[in-house]
């Protein structure tokens, strides 16, 4: 029979327990990740796992979710599209037409949330046709906020889907507390943490490991913000990891996380996102955001790691050449 105090709460639920021990009650505060009527498993912000016996278990309370949880898909992609702006934007209703020259899907295709104002079909034309002005191929970026029957209509007009892509957010605060030393360990390391408004050649340098061709369109989108801070780690003058935050309303989106082939591995990938986030918070960022691909399975482990969760899911489609 569970304690009267403490029902079985649902896994991911987040919890601030008293806790009876010989020494007197502490305070457990985290995410149910395993819970019977015998022992809850709490994974702390920092990543530990503390196993409560429930019987010891003097008072409990529910953190309710916060707004980086609570936030509606429509919303998140609206403040994300001001993270990463593109050079030319265009409403159509409530989507966003987007074009930069080709550099990123993301600054390149229609945010299709919401009521286009006109039919499905008409809508998609008229972006078919302002990207056809651009030299560009058109792409359509579809979410859960996408109107019903765009993905059949897209599949009709033999527009094809690509990967799977996560949208991940979480509280600044938490993520700070995920691995609090490996800013520290990098910088120990012998390298050194650079925090600037613009970004030099050895960041772009940096960016590069990406495999991303640099543009000049590209430098405009990725310098068009004005609160982004480009964090670097160097080793004497290369960059050997790179990150860019921007902060919007509060929120913080996370993009450009690239680390040197030859350094990954190692933690800098925790590191450089972390003195970015930090950076953020000083400018005000409470929030953040990141885009991964779903089957990046590592960059997936360390943002959860970082208290982030997948918050939604997205593919762009990308019509017949």
């Amino acid at each position: 029979m569970a304690h009267p105090l403490a029902p079985v709460p649902d896994i991911g639920t987040t919890v601030t327990l008293r806790v009876a021990t010989p020494v007197g009650p502490i305070s457990v505060v985290g995410e149910v990740v395993e819970a019977d009527a015998e022992r809850w498993a709490v994974r702390r912000r920092d990543g530990s796992i503390a196993l409560v016996e429930v019987s010891t278990i003097e008072a409990r309370r529910e953190v309710p979710p916060g707004r980086a949880a609570t936030t509606t898909v429509v919303e998140l992609e609206q403040v994300a599209a001001f993270g990463w702006r593109a050079q030319e934007t265009v409403r159509l209703g409530e989507w966003l037409l987007r074009a930069s020259g080709g550099f990123t899907q993301r600054a390149n295709s229609v945010l299709a949330v919401g009521d286009p104002g006109v039919g499905l079909d008409a809508a998609l034309d008229l972006a078919t046709d302002w990207y056809a002005e651009r030299g560009l191929t058109p792409v359509v970026m579809e979410s859960a906020a996408a109107p019903a029957g765009l993905v059949a209509r897209l599949r009709e007009r033999g527009w094809s889907p690509g990967t799977d892509t996560y949208v991940m957010s979480g509280e600044v605060a938490h993520a700070l507390r995920g691995m609090p030393d490996a800013v520290a360990a990098a910088v120990a390391s012998g390298l050194e943490l650079r925090l600037e408004d613009r970004p030099d050649e050895a960041w772009y340098a940096g960016y590069a490991e990406s495999g991303r061709p640099l543009t000049e369109a590209g430098r405009a989108v990725v310098e068009g913000h004005p609160m982004a801070v480009f964090a670097s780690f160097r080793d004497a003058d290369r960059a050997v990891a790179v990150a860019r935050a921007a902060v919007d309303a509060r929120w913080t989106g996370l993009f450009a996380v690239t680390v040197a082939g030859h350094r990954r591995r190692g933690g800098l990938g925790a590191a450089i996102t972390l003195a970015a986030l930090k950076e953020a918070a000083r400018r005000g960022g409470r929030h953040v955001y990141l885009q991964v691909e779903a089957h990046n399975e590592p960059a997936v482990a360390l943002y959860r790691r970082l208290n982030l969760k997948v918050h939604h899911d997205y593919r762009y489609w990308a019509s017949p050449k």
